[in-house]
């Protein structure tokens, strides 16, 4: 009898990349149906493959408490969380392990499996590939980060072209999602627009004021409702305090799938380069996009369904945390007009696929 084949996936985080990562656990399963999959992944990216159903096992090793150990010097308690992992590894029997992420760390990590093929990404940075015993080939830097993550497939044998992201959310969840709406009034027939103005990065960031004028036109064709996490409540106060609609305020009032479900009940989800514009695109939910700082033709959607605007300064893309210019051209260069212009393209269509994918 042929032996089952085993794998391992290391990517610990962001949620973005995270769900980049999943076409290849489908692939996998495409290609290997009886194989047995396991996903290596931190603790705050966990929820975007709890459900996955090409996913056989998640086992969570908390990248951030590694790291903020290591930052305080509280190295026996770091080495305790290495010895568990590699303890727990050991049991597992892998045969091939998939580093999607590409880091030192995560080379450390994909080492600590002991499967015999180790295959990283071609390329990277920090000698992931001294932990390695095969890579996959480098590919050009303009290319999406879904191919990219996909090309480490290559050394087995298997190519797709099928891009779309995987996020399968709980019961649980859509039933948060559900109750939240009744509770904040929103009839099953109305039309819901989110947005979403928190990013990583500052300089990803679109204008409050912006969000604010948005909101104020939308308000007259679907209920408005603001999400992000407990660290974005300022920024949601500055937006409805800018505002003259009523704004249903979800942030910092869901865990990372119940805001996954909220995504899933949206008519459109307004939002710039971060997690949730992944969420929603994974969720098959129409989005408007603004992109500055960062590169759509990498970082984007892949999908039908969503419009992206990207701005036309000579600066961009810098790839920076920070806006070089001190004055956030890119950003501010994508006006609430085009934005409101976008928005009611999309929730005018009657189906998310009549909608035709543009850059501007």
């Amino acid at each position: 009898m042929v032996k089952i084949k085993r794998f391992v996936i290391i990517r610990l985080s962001s949620i973005g990349d995270v769900l980049h990562c999943t076409p290849v656990a489908r692939a996998l399963k495409e290609k290997f149906p009886s194989c047995h999959i396991t996903w290596i992944v931190g603790q705050v990216s966990y929820p975007m493959v709890e459900c996955n159903p090409f996913i056989d096992e998640v086992y969570v090793w908390s990248r951030e408490r590694w790291e903020k150990l290591m930052r305080q010097g509280k190295f026996i308690e770091a080495w305790q969380m290495w010895r568990q992992l590699k303890k727990d590894m050991a049991k597992r029997d892998f045969d091939v392990a998939l580093d999607v992420h590409g880091l030192f760390l995560s080379g450390m990590v994909t080492s600590a499996t002991k499967a015999p093929r180790r295959i990283g990404l071609g390329g990277t940075k920090e000698q992931n590939g001294l932990f390695m015993t095969e890579q996959a080939p480098i590919l050009p830097q303009d290319i999406h980060v879904i191919q990219r993550y996909l090309s480490v497939l290559r050394p087995l044998g298997i190519t797709t072209n099928h891009y779309g992201m995987t996020l399968s959310l709980s019961d649980e969840a859509r039933r948060f999602a559900a109750q939240f709406l009744s509770e904040n009034g929103v009839a099953p027939d109305e039309k819901l627009v989110i947005i979403n103005p928190a990013t990583t990065w500052l300089a990803k960031n679109w204008p409050t004021e912006f969000f604010a004028q948005t909101a104020d036109v939308l308000a007259s064709q679907a209920r408005i409702m603001i999400c992000g996490g407990p660290g974005d409540a300022d920024l949601a106060k500055k937006i409805k305090a800018c505002t003259n609609v009523q704004i249903i305020d979800a942030v910092g009032k869901t865990s990372l799938l119940e805001m996954a479900a909220l995504l899933e009940q949206a008519n459109l989800l307004i939002v710039g380069d971060t997690g949730p514009l992944h969420m929603a695109v994974a969720l098959g939910v129409p989005t408007v996009s603004v992109f500055g700082a960062t590169d759509p033709a990498k970082f984007g959607p892949l999908t039908a369904g969503n419009i992206v605007l990207r701005s036309k300064v000579g600066c961009r893309p810098c790839h920076k945390t920070v806006c070089p210019q001190k004055d956030m051209r890119c950003m501010r260069s994508l006006r609430p007009e085009t934005v409101i212009g976008a928005a009611r393209r999309v929730l005018a269509a009657s189906h998310a696929a009549d909608i035709n994918r543009s850059d501007q």
